[in-house]
């Protein structure tokens, strides 16, 4: 087993101090680095402090379209502010039609925000979309991908959309094995714990290459490309 990568966590809901005892069960079972994403302004300061508290911890921070209509007056700017003083991804931005009551036009307008602030600082984006996968797929198609990368996370749309996505220079990550797997290049394949144990990508790692996806063993290189600059 190689040493894995969680592409996509979320340590800061762990109660006070319990982060170190998660992080310590992850490399028990061969996970060296995560990436912790922020949902909302509440969280980003969690996110930076885990990250300065654990180098393998890589930091992202952004609003999820769960919160884009409650989102603070001038949060980009803040947001912005932060991440010119850290060296932190953005995300996890985008878009969720499943939710109700859903309001579509402060996440578009969320999400818009966020590429566009990730392409000026050249920083790399995790994106999250639920049933809006045609709305996804044209405001990237708009916006353009930012230079520094995206990530789509618990990837889980059809054969279609996964090589519509990668056809735009996306990776695609992977909490559960699913029939889109089959459709992920070697290079753009990513695994994910998506919650507070990284110690669970492991397990999927091992579920991957018993389904004999051969690319399971390139994830943790396919993180690393990705995250670049962000890794300490």
């Amino acid at each position: 087993m190689p040493a894995l990568f969680d592409a996509h966590c979320h340590l800061q809901t762990l109660p006070p101090g319990e982060a170190a005892s998660a992080l310590g069960r992850a490399r028990e079972t061969g996970v060296t680095r995560v990436a912790c994403c922020a949902t909302g302004e509440e969280d980003w300061e969690a996110v930076l402090a885990l990250a300065q508290a654990h180098p393998e911890v890589v930091p992202l921070l952004g609003v999820h379209p769960w919160k884009a209509a409650e989102a603070r007056p001038g949060w980009e700017k803040r947001l912005e502010a932060l991440l010119l003083d850290h060296r932190a991804g953005v995300g996890e931005c985008g878009l969720d039609f499943a939710r109700r009551p859903v309001d579509r036009g402060a996440q578009l307008d969320a999400l818009r925000r966020q590429l566009r602030m990730a392409a000026r600082l050249h920083r790399p984006v995790v994106l999250h979309c639920v049933r809006a996968w045609g709305a996804l797929v044209g405001v990237l198609q708009q916006e353009g991908v930012p230079p520094a990368g995206a990530m789509l996370h618990a990837f889980n749309g059809s054969l279609e959309t996964a090589r519509a996505l990668q056809a735009l220079g996306l990776y695609l990550s992977f909490r559960t094995p699913g029939p889109g797997l089959a459709a992920v290049r070697s290079d753009r394949l990513l695994l994910e714990s998506d919650g507070p144990e990284p110690a669970q990508v492991a397990d999927l790692w091992a579920k991957a290459a018993r389904a004999g996806t051969q690319a399971a063993d390139l994830t943790p290189r396919n993180a690393e490309r990705f995250f670049g600059d962000l890794l300490s």
